[in-house]
């Protein structure tokens, strides 16, 4: 059940009142069965390393570079986001002289030979992931 809307008070009122008549319309097994057809674990999985993929292949940038980013997003607000930053900076510091990244021990690659994904059944394995910052 979707109900578009421009983003107008009016055009909301309208689309949720729409959508407040459709409800009883709509048998909840139906909708659950179509919603189990469009989405399933592996393909969100799949999903999620593709943006992981795609962040890690993201370049590093410096404390000054993300700042001058966030500073723009309003007058409060990007002073807070920055606030927020540089706290979670010095979180991170504080963390690496805790655990240094030298010192995790990565997670070797492991293949599911037995697995329900048809990706492992044709061989194939995770690869290992170093999770650090």
């Amino acid at each position: 059940m979707i109900v578009l809307a421009e983003p107008d008070p009016s055009d909301m009122v309208r689309a949720i009142t729409k959508a407040i008549s459709i409800l009883p319309k709509i048998d909840p097994q139906v909708m659950h069965l179509r919603m189990k057809k469009l989405y399933s674990w592996h393909d969100v999985a799949k999903r999620t390393e593709i943006v992981y993929d795609r962040a890690l292949g993201c370049p590093n940038q410096n404390l000054i570079d993300r700042l001058s980013r966030y500073l723009p997003c309003g007058s409060w607000a990007g002073k807070l986001f920055c606030l927020v930053m540089i706290i979670d900076f010095l979180f991170c510091l504080l963390l690496q002289l805790w655990q240094p990244a030298e010192n995790i021990e990565e997670a070797p690659d492991f293949s599911l030979p037995n697995s329900q994904c048809p990706e492992f059944k044709e061989g194939g394995s995770l690869r290992s992931r170093r999770v650090s910052s």
